[in-house]
């Protein structure tokens, strides 16, 4: 069919059908209710036709590089006959000259058409047919195109008990770095009591069949609320004292914290073995100097200094949490599962083990609070790429030189030093990075209106 005709057939089919079209175009076209852009796939399916010749071609090419490696009895190191490689090994080499004719035609394209792709290309489907072309088709996950609204005049609200920052009280600020500083002393005179730690022997046995499983050691703080494998351990330590040998038994439910006892009874034989009390230090000379300070003047000073600090990073953050949702808001585009399975993997390879203690449907509801939690990150991280590119945030070397000081003098050591341990390509790249994102932030909480509400 001609150009000439199928156009004059698409004019008379329009024509024909335009009556339809117009009853229908308000249902098919749904009508904007804001200006966000629409979201673009992240998706992107390609199809490939690779010519005969170049398989043929491909093929004489592996099978001349498998002769000159291949080692084969009755034959030398690279004297084994084509004729034979081909025999023997068809099927392997035409596995090897598929997959690498498609991913080279893949990149070809990719490289072409500028396509900006998150992850490798997945095979979905390939055509390979003795004397025919290759046909396949290939599946590309594709990074966002992030659009970023005006930074300049957005405004963001804050509610203003979120951010409200207690003043600086002397006594309350001591009071909790004592406690922090608490320390263990034995109490194995007295009962145990709310508060105290102990340490103890543990051997349990399944109360159907008397099988015992293997005596153990373990530790436990005591507090009400303490969750423990054993169920209600608090109330069976409370008033006892060292050396005293508990027997009792539980019946376990199917979301116990210990799988193995899902659904059984125990028996439970503890024999405690040391208990701790926990007390503050007196706050006098001895305190101070053993934390690092000449006198109490330094100290405290030092201590209203990080609490003004402490307290404006907290403030900062709650803010720049706030700037993050509403720009979350704003961004519409699909996360790359290539990136969320990536971040998923790093986070449950951090709590792996608690994961695998937890009964199946709160981890379930664990991976998946996980799994939002990570796409929120990811896109958040596209955002700040875009702002960056936008904005010209860059690193300067007066900064660099700043960072290097400030580094320096954290941690006590020569500025040459943090030059030297800076000059590995990896370790400044990944400085600068992580100032250029500090950048950006402080770039969008000086130029976003912050509105107390």
């Amino acid at each position: 069919m001609t150009k000439e005709v199928q156009k004059e057939t698409k004019k008379k089919s329009a024509k024909n059908n335009s009556n339809k079209k117009k009853e229908n175009i308000e249902k098919k076209i749904p009508k904007k209710t804001d200006n966000k852009p629409s979201v673009k796939e992240t998706i992107k399916k390609i199809s490939l036709i690779i010519p005969r010749k170049d398989i043929d071609k491909k093929f004489e090419e592996t099978v001349d590089h498998y002769s000159s490696e291949i080692k084969m009895p009755g034959f030398r190191k690279g004297k084994v006959p084509v004729d034979v490689i081909k025999k023997k090994y068809k099927e392997v080499i035409n596995d090897e000259v598929v997959n690498k004719l498609i991913e080279e035609y893949t990149f070809k394209e990719i490289k072409e058409k500028n396509i900006k792709i998150a992850s490798n290309p997945v095979i979905e489907s390939f055509e390979f047919k003795d004397g025919k072309d290759l046909k396949a088709e290939v599946k590309l996950e594709l990074l966002p195109e992030v659009i970023i609204p005006e930074i300049k005049g957005l405004e963001v609200k804050v509610e203003k008990e979120k951010i409200k920052v207690d003043e600086f009280n002397e006594k309350k600020q001591i009071d909790a770095i004592l406690e922090s500083n608490k320390r263990k002393k034995p109490a194995n005179e007295r009962e145990i009591k709310d508060g105290d730690f102990i340490e103890f022997k543990i051997q349990s046995q399944f109360a159907d069949t008397k099988r015992m499983m293997p005596k153990n050691s373990s530790q436990f703080e005591v507090k009400k609320d303490n969750e423990y494998e054993i169920n209600d351990l608090y109330k069976e330590i409370i008033g006892k004292k060292k050396g005293d040998k508990l027997n009792f038994t539980r019946t376990y439910s199917k979301d116990s914290i210990k799988k193995s006892w899902s659904g059984k009874k125990i028996n439970h034989l503890i024999e405690i073995s040391e208990v701790y009390e926990f007390s503050k230090p007196e706050f006098d000379e001895e305190f101070i100097k053993s934390i690092g300070f000449e006198n109490e003047k330094k100290f405290k000073e030092k201590m209203k200094e990080e609490y003004l600090k402490q307290t404006e990073k907290n403030k900062d953050e709650i803010i720049i949490a706030e700037i993050r949702d509403k720009l979350i808001e704003l961004c519409e585009f699909n996360v790359p599962g290539a990136f969320v399975e990536q971040e998923l993997q790093r986070t449950t390879g951090q709590y792996g083990q608690i994961l695998m203690s937890l009964p199946e449907d709160k981890r379930n509801e664990y991976l998946n609070s996980m799994r939002a939690n990570a796409e929120q990150s990811i896109k958040f991280s596209f955002i700040i790429e875009e702002i960056k590119k936008k904005y010209e945030i860059k690193v300067l070397n007066e900064d660099m030189e700043k960072e290097y000081k400030i580094i320096a003098e954290a941690n006590n050591v020569d500025i040459k030093e943090v030059r030297k341990y800076y000059l590995k390509k990896e370790n400044k790249e990944s400085l600068t990075e992580n100032m250029e994102r500090n950048k950006a932030l402080e770039f969008l909480k000086n130029n976003i209106s912050i509105k107390e509400v």
